[in-house]
């Protein structure tokens, strides 16, 4: 039986070779130069040379193998490193900014950095994180170690972007409901009306001095017409003085009058034939007397000229005065038409109720405006008709002709009353030439004069528009004067801070750090707008309307999502200490005596910060008097339009208004000292809901609130309360840290895979150092 086993070919040369059977014959080859038997040395030779070209190839499959392993457990352990740097660096940035600034936080809802040296504890939280137990068995498989660590602080509390941003973060889930439940809710059912007394404050205000430049522009005219009757009392005089019907004889006296010299005319003749058939040899007696009447005839004619003129001119210069006041009268109305139009189209663009609209629920029933409405409704009745305002021109007219008649009259009595220098004089046609020109200007001054029957009549006509005149200014005296009497009390309080000394000095490290949180911002200071106290009711009861406006336009917008102006009010509200009110209850009620001493640590500014945020007045007082003289408008705007409400049966809407605001000025009194004793008074007399007075507060951050400036406030006073400077605590760190790893197999062949797969550290002998980063923000 023959039994074939495995062959393998040794080559000896690139021509020969031979094949060994290991079974035991050899096999020829056609290569080989002879036939026979292999010898035993030969075949040990061969077999020692395949030996060794398997163990060299053997050794290189190895060390491939290797090389790929070892570099393979590096690059395993470099990207095990890697991730664990990362997650060290997070951890170490966390565990460094968890220490906050406590005081901060507790007190005003604020993070910043408070934990002392940054780069001691970033330090501290890597070495513990890297610490070793120590353990002689134990294995580790990543010697990490930490090279270098660094820390970079940036973002300040004190800067407007991160306040504000942290003043979102804490107020993103209270505000709004604080806001839509404590005051949004209890102004809704208001709105419609507050909207509609405001436009009726506002028309009638702008109406009511309209209304008194047109009545005194007809009155001015009136008083023109009368002056250029009156012009010819001179030329009254001059003619006949008194007035009468006929000329009775008088003796010759002194000429006062042109109706003198015909009456005195029979004497004078008669006493010229006395001289003329005296007695021979006597003296005549009448010579004086005869020459002196010739002379002052001469001198009265010679007057009557000159003052015709002058009535003449000054007839006609009046009378162009009464028609260029006649001409105000008609601009005067025009504009009162067109306030009263503007009004209509800004009504009906605006539309009813700016609250409408507001998705929160009413904490009362809707107060309805149609009262109001019917009230603005009757200015129409305040405008003068063209009709009668033509009749006023045609009246000028009539009396420009009515003066007309007389210059021909007077003109020619000089020529007539100079033949009474002669014997043969016409008396009667002297004394009806005098009777007739006195006539025409009695005439005239009887119609148009300062009594004149016609010009009398149409006073009369103008005046029955007027009756209810009379009635408004005096109502519009009582509320002056108790007006006036609510600007003293805000003059009391604005003086009570003059000797709070104490108080001043915070005041000026107060206005310090604001000044520096400005320039630290690189913005501009802006100075607290004064506050202007007005004596004039129609100007206090627009601003107070408008003021209401403005709140009502603020909470739409914030509720429409203008957020931020929101939060930043809430959280003012929220954090800031406000003024105890009740401390002035007895100068509210009037007794001031001493009162200045009773307040003590109620003028300091930690007293008093949520004012100080809102106005940023840098005295004792001077924020509380705003504050006080503010809520007192809003009063004046809320009573006032109960008043428009209660006084519209009144008829006259001018009265109405009058009437009105001294129905809200007194009252608002009252909810001044009810708010000062109680600390909240109901909205409305129609609406029971109650504002505090940090309500009142917040409606005016509301409105005046939300500008960089009131954040430098806020700034100033957490650095005045705490010591802290926000500009020097920081929200944001960056960490860096650089971590090595000693490598176990080839550190040259892993920078080579450095090269050319990009590693994302680099390798420094036989170490591998990488640097990693994380930022933390709060």
């Amino acid at each position: 039986m023959r039994i074939f086993s495995h062959s393998r070919c040794l080559s000896k040369s690139p021509g020969r070779s031979r094949c060994l059977n290991y079974g035991g014959d050899p096999i020829s080859s056609s290569t080989s130069q002879g036939t026979g038997k292999w010898s035993p040395g030969y075949i040990v030779r061969c077999l020692r040379s395949a030996e060794g070209s398997v163990s060299i190839f053997l050794i290189m499959v190895l060390a491939f193998v290797f090389l790929f392993n070892a570099v393979l457990i590096d690059y395993a352990r470099i990207a095990a490193v890697n991730v664990q740097e990362e997650r060290l660096a997070r951890a170490a940035i966390r565990s460094v900014m968890s220490a906050y600034d406590i005081e901060l936080r507790e007190n005003y809802g604020l993070f910043a950095f408070g934990g002392g040296d940054g780069n001691q504890l970033l330090s501290k939280v890597l070495n513990d994180n890297l610490y070793e137990s120590g353990r002689g068995d134990a294995f580790n498989l990543l010697p990490v170690m930490v090279d270098s660590s660094s820390l970079d602080w940036s973002r300040p509390l004190g800067t407007y972007e991160v306040f504000r941003r942290q003043i979102i973060e804490e107020m993103k889930y209270k505000a709004p409901v604080d806001f839509a439940l404590e005051l949004a809710g209890k102004l809704k059912p208001l709105s419609a009306a507050m909207t509609e007394a405001s436009r009726t404050t506002e028309i009638l205000g702008d109406l009511q001095p309209l209304y008194d430049q047109r009545e005194e522009a007809l009155d001015l005219m009136l008083k023109k017409r009368k002056e250029a009757a009156d012009s010819a009392q001179n030329l009254q005089k001059l003619l006949m003085n008194p007035p009468g019907d006929s000329i009775p004889a008088r003796s010759l006296a002194s000429l006062a009058a042109s109706s003198d010299i015909p009456a005195m005319y029979g004497d004078y003749v008669n006493k010229y034939y006395d001289d003329y058939y005296r007695p021979p040899k006597t003296w005549p007696k009448y010579t004086a007397v005869l020459s002196q009447y010739q002379v002052q005839i001469g001198e009265v004619t010679g007057k009557i000229p000159a003052v015709l003129a002058d009535f003449q001119e000054k007839n006609s210069r009046l009378l162009d005065e009464a028609e260029a006041a006649l001409e105000q009268v008609n601009a005067l109305n025009l504009q009162m038409q067109s306030v009263i139009d503007q009004a209509d189209a800004d009504a009906s663009t605006a539309g009813d109720d700016p609250a409408h609209n507001w998705d929160i629920p009413d904490t009362a029933g809707e107060l309805s405006s149609e009262p109001l409405k019917k009230l603005r409704a009757q200015v129409e009745g305040l405008i003068l008709p063209p009709a009668e305002l033509s009749e006023l021109g045609n009246n000028i007219g009539v009396q420009r002709s009515a003066a007309l008649p007389l210059e021909p009259l007077v003109s020619g009595l000089p020529s007539i009353l100079s033949t009474a220098s002669g014997l043969y004089a016409d008396y009667s046609l002297m004394s009806a030439g005098v009777l007739n020109a006195s006539r025409a200007v009695h005439g005239y001054l009887s119609s148009y004069g300062q009594h004149g029957t016609v010009i009398t009549q149409e006073a009369e006509q103008i005046e029955s528009r007027r009756t209810a005149d009379s009635q408004r200014k005096q109502i519009e005296g009582q509320a002056k004067k108790k007006l006036g009497d609510a600007m003293k009390l805000l003059d009391q309080i604005r003086a009570l801070g003059s000797s709070a000394q104490e108080a001043m000095e915070q005041y000026g490290s107060l206005r310090q750090y604001y000044q520096q949180n400005v320039a630290f911002n690189e913005g501009l200071e802006q100075e607290p707008g004064a506050a202007v106290n007005t004596g004039d009711q129609y100007a206090a009861g627009k601003s107070s309307m408008k003021d209401m406006d403005g709140i009502y336009a603020a909470m739409g917008s914030v509720l429409a999502g203008a957020r931020d102006r929101l939060y930043q009010t809430e959280y003012s509200a929220m954090y800031f200490r406000h003024f105890d009110l009740s401390a002035l209850t007895s100068l509210a009620s009037g007794s001031a005596e001493g009162f200045g001493e009773q307040l003590g640590e109620q003028l300091k500014p930690q007293a008093q910060e949520l004012e100080y945020i809102l106005y940023g007045f840098y005295n004792p007082a001077g924020n509380v008097a705003a504050a006080y003289g503010e809520i007192f408008a809003l009063r004046l705007a809320v009573r006032t339009m109960e008043g428009l409400i209660e006084k519209s049966g009144m008829g006259n809407p001018l009265v109405v208004l009058a009437a009105a605001l001294l129905y809200g000025i007194e009252q608002a009194i009252q909810d001044m000292i009810q708010l000062c004793t109680k600390g909240e008074i109901p909205l409305s007399k129609y609406m029971t809901a109650q504002l505090s007075y940090r309500d009142y507060l917040r409606l005016f951050l509301l409105l005046h609130g939300g500008g960089e400036e009131q954040l430098s406030r806020m700034l100033a006073l957490i650095r005045l309360n705490t010591g802290i400077n926000p500009v020097e605590k920081y929200t944001y760190a960056s960490a860096g840290i650089t971590m090595g790893m000693q490598l176990w197999f080839l550190p040259g062949v892993v920078k080579l895979v450095n090269y050319s797969a990009g590693l994302p550290g680099d390798v420094r002998g036989k170490v591998y150092y990488r640097q990693a980063a994380a930022d933390f923000s709060y």
